[in-house]
């Protein structure tokens, strides 16, 4: 079965107020840490709901959706310097059009779940992340929470690691309606 894919037409929904109570962008931005000398990709961005104030605290942020209305969204709605921090990418997933080892950090938000070959996408991101380059992954728990993917699109949080076999586990976080896991490159 294939995967949904979260449609542009509903994106006013990846920034409303429920989302903020659900998953606060402000709580994974401090569980990821990230640096300002990084290099990150934020896969399947979106609107930019974590794009934003990760490129705020990182050297730049490529931010990379396939449909180019919510790239556009993204640039239209960040400030003059955020902007210049930015680099749209419309790509199709698993795909990355990106060299080997040019990332110090890729965000998958919500993003997992999403993607029919997700063999392939962790493949790509093993492939484009530096040695100790680390992967912020943050996905739905794999139950009926009111909102999100059908159950059975979602990925359990013990099968995370399994698909990232180059990466060790460095932290993880579960919650109610989600999970956490930062993963670092060996």
């Amino acid at each position: 079965m294939k995967p949904h894919r979260f449609e542009a037409q509903n994106k006013h929904m990846l920034k409303d107020e429920e989302r903020r109570k659900r998953q606060p962008a402000e709580e994974i931005l401090q569980r990821a840490a990230p640096t300002l000398d990084e290099v990150c990709a934020d896969l399947g961005c979106g609107t930019g709901y974590l794009s934003m104030p990760f490129a705020l605290r990182v050297r730049a942020l490529i931010a990379v959706d396939s449909q180019r209305e919510m790239l556009e969204t993204l640039l239209s709605s960040v400030s003059d310097f955020t902007r210049l921090k930015i680099f749209p990418v419309q790509a199709e997933l698993p795909e990355l059009p990106f060299s080997g080892a040019c990332l110090d950090r890729a965000l998958l938000v919500n993003t997992f779940h999403e993607v029919e070959d997700k063999e392939r996408l962790a493949l790509e991101v093993e492939r484009t992340l530096r040695g100790g380059g680390k992967l912020s992954l943050v996905d739905f728990q794999k139950k009926a929470t009111g909102f999100g993917p059908p159950v059975e699109e979602r990925v359990s949080e013990s099968d995370i690691p399994g698909f990232f076999p180059s990466m060790k586990v460095e932290r993880k976080w579960s919650f109610d309606s989600f999970y956490q896991f930062e993963l670092v490159r060996l």
